[in-house]
């Protein structure tokens, strides 16, 4: 299993992932009507500066995550957003990932994470206590806040060293 950021050469394999999710995980991720999103919009996810993928050793994506501002909260929010194939969840991989994320995001100066889940708000809820303190709100838009510590940046492995990664994802605040 690798972790790294996504780009724009990753559509494919994203869009191959989608399709081989059943329609309770896109409903879950997506939160609405159990289909993958159209391609246009994988395209804009795989671009975003922190957007990054799972590949298994044969090189297909198996997983997607992605963290982008949350304008419906304050300044330093990011809305943390994944999708891990079926046949590879209860592996430890969207664990991963979402440390991985986490540490990008903090290193970018995300001071919270925001999630919003679909059926899985337990699941997900114990997936980002693994990054920091995590709080559900419950509103008309039941979602999770995550407070990122400083600890969180060592989440990010060897990619914290790798200024590629980093670089690309400076931006991210927007």
């Amino acid at each position: 299993m690798t972790v790294r950021g996504a780009t724009a050469q990753d559509l494919p394999g994203v869009a191959l992932m989608h399709s081989r999710c059943s329609a309770k995980t896109l409903l879950d991720r997506y939160r609405v009507g159990g289909r993958s999103p159209a391609v246009l919009i994988l395209d804009r996810h795989v671009r975003e500066p922190l957007s990054f993928v799972v590949t298994a050793d044969d090189g297909r994506v198996v997983a997607l995550a992605l963290v982008s501002p949350d304008t419906s909260h304050n300044f330093g929010s990011g809305e943390v957003a994944m999708i891990v194939e079926d046949d590879w969840q209860q592996l430890g991989i969207g664990k991963a990932l979402l440390r991985h994320v986490a540490a990008a995001a903090q290193l970018c100066g995300y001071r919270q994470l925001i999630a919003y889940p679909g059926t899985t708000v337990v699941a997900i809820q114990q997936l980002m206590q693994g990054v920091g303190t995590t709080r559900v709100i419950v509103d008309a838009q039941r979602h999770l806040h995550t407070s990122l510590p400083d600890s969180a940046r060592f989440g990010l492995g060897s990619a914290g060293r790798n200024a590629a990664v980093l670089g690309r994802s400076t931006a991210a605040l927007g």
